[in-house]
This record gives C-alpha cells, sequence and structure tokens, in this order.
C-alpha cells in the first residue's frame, strides 16, 4: 500500500515543483502519506462510532518564503477540482495562526491506482483526494513544533489557557517578523530606484529565482532615459505579476529583460518598450500570454 501511494504523492509533489520553479518563487515542499495505522486509529479511535470520509491520504505542503507568495498560490490553487477550502479570515483580536489548506481531487490518470493502493477494509472511509497545506517559512517551524506538542496532546494542555495563548503570541511575533521583511525588501527596491540600480531594484521587488545575472545594459540605460517607466515597474503589482506567471503554461525564459518585458505587456503597454522586445522574446511573450 504504501510504496504505490508514495509514489502517487512523489508525482503530484514533482509537478507541484516544477510549476512552481518554472515561475521562480522561493519555496520548498515535504509530503507525507497517513499509515494504515494512522488510518485505523483515525476511524476505529478518534471518531469511533462516527462516520468518517479521510480526505488528506495524502498530504503536500509547500513553504514559500514570502506572504505574498502565499497569496498568489491561494488563489492559483483555489481554483480548478478543488473539494475543499480551509482559510481562514484574519481576526485582529485573537492570536491564532492561518489555517491555509485545500483539499483536490487525485488526477483522472492516478485515480485507479490510488483506489487500489488503498487498504481494502478502509476503501470506503477514503476518498481519493489529497490536501494541499500553504505556508511561509516562519511559520512552518512553529506549526510543526504546535502539532506535535499541543495538537497531538491536547490533554498536556488543560487547565494552562494563559500558555496556550502564549504560544499563539509567537505567531504574531512570526508574522510581525515576516511584514518588517517584506518592508525591508520593498525599502530597498525603492532606494535602488533611486540609484539607478534597476537590476536590484527587480531582484529585491519580486525576490525571484532568475535566469540571468542582471538586465542587459541596452534595458539598463532605456530605464535611465525613461525614469517615469522604472518608477512604473517599481509599483508594479507583485501578485498580478506571480499569478500571471502561475496561470500561463508556456515556457518562460525568466530573465531580468524578458521580465520587464513581460511587465510591460500587462501594466504599462509602453511602445517603445515593447519595440525593443527582440523577435525570439516577442514570439516567447505572445506564445506565453496566450497559453
Amino acid at each position: 500500500m504504501q510504496n504505490s501511494l508514495e509514489k502517487i504523492a512523489s508525482k503530484l509533489t514533482s509537478d507541484i515543483s516544477s510549476s512552481l520553479s518554472r515561475c521562480g518563487l522561493m519555496f520548498r515542499t515535504f509530503t507525507r502519506v497517513k499509515t494504515e495505522s494512522s488510518i485505523k486509529h483515525k476511524i476505529e479511535v478518534k471518531y469511533a462510532g462516527k462516520k468518517v470520509r479521510i480526505q488528506d491520504m495524502i498530504g503536500i505542503r509547500i513553504v514559500a518564503y514570502f506572504q505574498d507568495d502565499v497569496d498568489a498560490l491561494s488563489l492559483y490553487y483555489s481554483v480548478g477540482d478543488v473539494v475543499k477550502k480551509s482559510i481562514d479570515e484574519y481576526d485582529s483580536s485573537t492570536f491564532r495562526p492561518q489555517r491555509l489548506n485545500i483539499t483536490s481531487r487525485i488526477p483522472a490518470e492516478m485515480k485507479d491506482e490510488f483506489i487500489a493502493s488503498l487498504p481494502e477494509q478502509y476503501r470506503d472511509c477514503i476518498e481519493p483526494t489529497y490536501e494541499l497545506q500553504i505556508r511561509t517559512v516562519f511559520s512552518e517551524g512553529w506549526h510543526e513544533v504546535e502539532h506535535d506538542l499541543r495538537y497531538k496532546c491536547h490533554e498536556d494542555w488543560a487547565g494552562c489557557e494563559s500558555y496556550s495563548r502564549a504560544l499563539n503570541g509567537i505567531i504574531a511575533t512570526l508574522e510581525t517578523a515576516e511584514w518588517n521583511m517584506k518592508a525591508i525588501f520593498a525599502t530597498m527596491a525603492r532606494d535602488n530606484f533611486r540609484h539607478s540600480n534597476y537590476t536590484a531594484m527587480l531582484r529585491n521587488k519580486f525576490h525571484l529565482k532568475f535566469k540571468s545575472e542582471a538586465l542587459s545594459d541596452g534595458m539598463t540605460d532605456f530605464l535611465r532615459e525613461n525614469l517615469h517607466l522604472a518608477e512604473a515597474v517599481l509599483n508594479a503589482d507583485r501578485l498580478i505579476v506571480v499569478y500571471t506567471l502561475l496561470t500561463h503554461e508556456a515556457n518562460f525564459n525568466l530573465t531580468y529583460d524578458n521580465l520587464l518585458f513581460l511587465i510591460n505587456r500587462i501594466e504599462m503597454m509602453d511602445p517603445d518598450l515593447m519595440a525593443m522586445e527582440p523577435e525570439d522574446t516577442k514570439l516567447m511573450l505572445d506564445t506565453f500570454l496566450n497559453s
């Protein structure tokens, strides 16, 4: 059972990783498959006598480096073959972590293998779905500690409400650290704009994994001569840019120059900047945006 399910989980994770890597996102993935003993405990002990439908036989976690990547991924994975979304709204009056779990159906080409891999006695209790969790790297460590030392042993916390609230307070501290880190890079991007260091501006603004070392000299000179366009790039909506990279499937060579051309296509549509697109880049952008 376990080997077949792990093979399916590995394929799902590989597909996710390929999509995110293509967009230049900074992330890590983790995968787990429930064991037969875990299923037995959940059905026969935890929910004894109740009708149980297990939807997270396979769990995949995406750990993003930045909160705005979590926002983009939440939008991206909330469409398609989704069964259930558990996305907590922020509550300004309560210390608690935000849950962002999305349950989706196992792809059709894997469904028969998935069902055949399940323990026969529990097959009717397990749905052909998997759960996707999306978190930031800051919150990942907190969630792991909380899951193993509070969620799994909640009896230890009986009568310890003040400690439980203090533990939740730590996630608030981590969220503040995330906001501060984002603010630092935003400030650096603006400072680099003022100093005409446009490669650093793009790197600090978009924090993606580029396939080139820097903007070409021609593009740098163009931005220095067209400060209004450089500022428009600085003020571009990162969420829209990342979401565009996620939702179009054709190949996109993520260099600094090409990102600038893409931002122009989706936000500014400056004819002079479009005229600077090399023919192969123009063809790539046309194909990408129509995919």
